[in-house]
């Protein structure tokens, strides 16, 4: 595994991506958080939600999703910090600080930007 270096900062994203196709249940746009909506159908993450992935592509009622690997995203929460924690979705296609569900590794957080970086 590679970290490619920007600057002075670290960079993850893309690491060990996995995408998945999936159906469309409503409006998924590249770049939203999405959870699970029914069977191979996913919909744009709401408050609450437990997040699979991100939105990397569509094509009609096809989205591509991105369930593992290095990523950048919204963080509305500004209590989070690095290392394994569970997550959900927040308003605003951000994640926060969940109390169940999947572990994910928090390897930066950006207070000013209200971003973090997740390896899924």
């Amino acid at each position: 595994m590679a970290v490619c270096r920007k600057g002075n900062s670290m960079n993850y994203n893309q690491i060990g991506e996995v995408t998945a196709t999936f159906q469309t249940s409503g409006t998924v746009n590249v770049g939203d958080l999405v959870a699970m909506a029914e069977n191979s159908t996913v919909e744009t993450a709401a408050a609450n939600d437990e997040v699979i992935g991100v939105c990397v592509s569509k094509n009609g009622s096809y989205v591509g999703v991105q369930l593992k690997g290095g990523t950048t995203l919204a963080c509305s929460d500004s209590t989070l910090t690095v290392g394994y924690h569970q997550l959900k979705a927040a308003s605003g296609n951000s994640i926060a600080l969940a109390t169940e569900g999947a572990y994910h590794l928090v390897v930066s957080v950006d207070t000013g930007a209200k971003t973090a970086m997740v390896i899924l």
